[in-house]
């Protein structure tokens, strides 16, 4: 199977991975990993967007795994996507021939290469609301050109997620991510907008709609408390979230797509169903990559401190992120999958927790302390854990204003009064974190 990465607005070769076992293995089946000789020789040792992942540095040797790397799980169709690639095969696909035919246009720089040309198709393109309504135009020219989301989730609703881009005319087109220079893949079409069309997961339940709605507006309360988040804000219109995409951006007329790593991919987890990661881990695996690692965890455990009170409960290790940026640094992606996933009828459980972290009673000094022993451990370089401390106690004084912000951000008041509780019992937890 051969991989190409995008770089200078361009696909490139860059690496093959070929099973050195039955695929009937699945994911668990031993694999050989190789970078292109040409491309080794220009990209040595790179770790940054111009690698597969930060865990396989750009080299000229091969790599023989025990099982599939992290990353190409980060490629692979579940959900709805899935489903599309099997309805097209008229049968059920391993994970292998999942991997081969869908993993042609994902999030970040980084595809399978497709065993054919993907054409160049010609459209005049939607309105928003002709997207929005799910018309059986739009979903089967989308569906047909390939723009469904395709990339692993934990959480595997059934309901598509597209694609998608607005050209200068303000028409919305499929994006099928067969770009040449600006191009969407549609012949004469520019794109001057990149985005996520996402609808609600049915499986969620009676409040499907109201999680996703909700999205647009926790986002808003996380910029308003300092976190990153995308810009501009995702946008709920007429029962479907568009979310603008952090992996694109257009330069003098070129695309550049920027790298996209899970966490789970970072920390090498291959199944989640399998393999408990804790935050420590997480953060020991992100400080082995990550340009500015304080800055970074001080946003990581704000993040996550945010989840716990506004009741965001889906927040497992590919729902979050590393982007890579062209000039080489690596942070964490803007939030994103981020709502009140406690009002889900699948009764979602919080996956990732901290050591020591107990529901409703944590003691936050012991988690630090937990916390540094760990990095200890791992022989992590040491660094100023009053930043740390101090974030938490600023996170304590900030949520005591957080009703009033989610008021002003357009979270419905039930949801306000029912969160209320548990934002203000984490407010005095957090109040208590010691000064180093």
């Amino acid at each position: 199977m051969d991989l190409d990465i995008h770089l200078d607005g361009e696909w490139h070769p860059c690496a093959d991975v070929t099973l050195t076992e039955p695929v009937s293995r699945s994911r668990r089946a031993s694999v050989r990993l190789k970078y292109d000789a040409d491309y080794a020789v220009t990209h040595l040792g790179a770790i940054d967007y111009r690698a597969l992942t930060i865990r396989a540095p750009v080299d000229l040797g091969f790599r023989v795994l025990p099982h599939w790397p992290s990353f190409l799980i980060d490629l692979l169709p579940q959900g709805a996507a899935r489903k599309r690639l099997e309805r097209l095969a008229q049968a059920s696909l391993d994970e292998w021939a999942l991997l081969e035919r869908g993993a042609v246009n994902p999030v970040g720089n980084l595809r399978v290469r497709p065993a054919e040309p993907r054409p160049r198709v010609t459209h005049r393109g939607f309105d928003m609301r002709e997207m929005t309504s799910r018309g059986d135009e739009f979903i089967d020219f989308a569906n047909e050109v390939g723009a469904t989301v395709a990339g692993a989730t934990d959480t595997q609703g059934e309901a598509p997620k597209f694609w998608v881009i607005q050209d200068e005319n303000g028409r919305w087109h499929p994006d099928t991510g067969n770009h040449t220079g600006n191009h969407s893949g549609n012949a004469n079409v520019t794109a001057v907008r990149y985005a996520l069309l996402k609808f609600p997961v049915p499986e969620a339940g009676p409040r499907a709609e109201d999680i996703l709605r909700h999205e647009a507006a926790y986002q808003r309360v996380a910029a308003r408390l300092g976190l990153r988040v995308t810009t501009p804000s995702p946008e709920f219109i007429d029962g479907a979230l568009l979310i603008p995409r952090f992996d694109r951006a257009s330069a003098n007329g070129i695309e550049v797509r920027l790298g996209v790593e899970s966490l789970y991919s970072v920390a090498g987890v291959l199944d989640s169903a399998e393999s408990t990661l804790r935050h420590h881990d997480a953060l020991i695996a992100l400080s082995a990559c990550l340009t500015d690692f304080e800055t970074e965890m001080i946003e990581y455990v704000r993040r996550d401190l945010l989840n716990i009170a506004l009741g965001n409960r889906d927040n497992h290790g590919r729902n979050t992120a590393i982007l890579k940026d062209v000039d080489g640094t690596m942070r964490l992606a803007p939030i994103f999958d981020f709502g009140p996933a406690y009002l889900d009828a699948r009764a979602i459980a919080r996956v990732m927790r901290w050591e020591g972290e107990e529901a409703g009673r944590t003691d936050w000094n012991r988690v630090l302390e937990l916390l540094t022993l760990r990095f200890e451990e791992a022989g992590v370089a040491a660094f100023d854990w009053r930043g740390i401390a101090a974030g938490m106690r600023s996170l304590a004084g900030d949520l005591e204003s957080v009703p009033h912000v989610m008021q002003e951000s357009g979270v419905d008041e039930s949801i306000v009064q029912q969160r209320r509780p548990e934002i203000a019992a984490l407010a005095k937890s957090l109040s208590r974190v010691a000064k180093p």
